[in-house]
């Protein structure tokens, strides 16, 4: 049974990172012994898993096993209730991995009450798929990975500001498929004024992000290689009310005051449910200070730099007791050659 189960979680990592706001799911329809349907959640708005599966299934489904990896939704959002169509197909049995604890409504009583047996089995690698989907869905802020590529003694660059290229390509071709997984990647207007990146995704069939970036001040030079690519959007959030673009694949966002929080709660009003951050040492450092980062990516080149740390990539103006500094903790580490890629969460 485990294995159908174990289907519909695989499905749902396939679509990890392109469903928006939206969690990834996937969906197995068994019908003695026989897989007659499989769905996952494309794209936000499209039909979730269970639909696509059960659409698949056709008259096979009823009587028939569902596998999901998230318990069945119950509530009316850009599509119906799961649980309806679950119930309409004539579903015998409901399995499912994880429950989901922002559901308003208890889908299983939904389907006990249809006739439906539901059964939860927990397994830990759904789990780690919807954590930072629960707590951001609660906070309405989009999921965000801090990324820094940096020397063992932390640097971003050399006092001078000399940054390309301190990781190797390996680590290039990482971050690549980092992007490709995220609905936008967020920056600022050091950062491209310094190093005059793309942020594209140089991989086959990848999806390139929506590209941020914030500028206070609005002192943004367009003839950066980063605005030479009409087709991407780009969202500039300032508090710079003259600040104007004719290109029509860039918006200026004016907001009163550029906090992190009310530029994430924006961010996610307007679909974007994961955000990657690549920035110089004062976005970084913001970040990782809130309270709205959830995972933190680390790339170590063996090298020593020095210098007075100008571009240490956290920096605060504060000196904190080590009883109140951010703490993290390593969930997987690994070698590109010879830098060394650590993955961090917030604790």
């Amino acid at each position: 049974m485990s294995q159908y189960l174990n289907y519909a979680i695989q499905l749902a990592q396939m679509v990890d990172g392109q469903t928006g706001v939206n969690p990834p799911v996937g969906a197995v329809v068994v019908n003695q012994g026989r897989i007659v349907g499989i769905g996952a959640h494309l794209r936000k708005g499209d039909k979730h898993a269970e639909v696509q599966a059960l659409d698949m299934a056709k008259e096979a489904a009823n009587g028939a096993t569902i596998y999901i990896s998230l318990e069945p939704c119950s509530h009316y959002g850009s599509t119906p209730p799961c649980v309806n169509k679950i119930i309409e197909f004539g579903i015998s049995k409901v399995v499912y991995a994880v429950k989901d604890t922002t559901l308003s409504t208890k889908g299983d009583d939904i389907l006990h009450n249809a006739g439906i047996k539901v059964e939860f089995h927990h397994k830990p690698e759904a789990e780690a798929l919807y954590k930072d989907f629960f707590i951001t869905k609660r906070q309405g802020v989009p999921e965000i990975t801090v990324k820094v590529s940096c020397s063992l003694d932390g640097k971003q660059a050399t006092d001078h500001g000399e940054s390309k290229w301190i990781t190797n390509k390996t680590v290039k071709q990482d971050v690549f498929m980092l992007r490709h997984k995220h609905d936008a990647v967020i920056t600022g207007t050091g950062t491209l004024n310094a190093d005059n990146p793309q942020y594209t995704t140089r991989i086959e069939e990848g999806k390139q992000p929506i590209r941020v970036i914030l500028s206070k001040s609005g002192q943004v030079d367009f003839t950066l290689d980063i605005f030479k690519q009409p087709m991407t959007p780009i969202w500039i959030f300032t508090e710079n009310k003259n600040l104007k673009s004719e290109d029509t694949n860039i918006e200026i966002i004016y907001c009163s005051n550029c906090t992190i929080e009310n530029i994430l709660k924006q961010l996610y009003q307007y679909g974007i449910g994961s955000a990657l951050v690549e920035a110089g040492p004062t976005i970084t450092s913001e970040f990782l200070q809130s309270n709205y980062t959830n995972e933190l990516i680390l790339y170590y080149a063996p090298k020593i730099i020095g210098g007075s740390g100008d571009y240490q990539f956290f920096k605060t103006e504060n000196v904190f007791n080590l009883s109140d500094v951010p703490q993290f903790e390593i969930v997987n580490s690994k070698m590109l050659e010879q830098n060394i890629k650590l993955e961090l969460r917030k604790k």
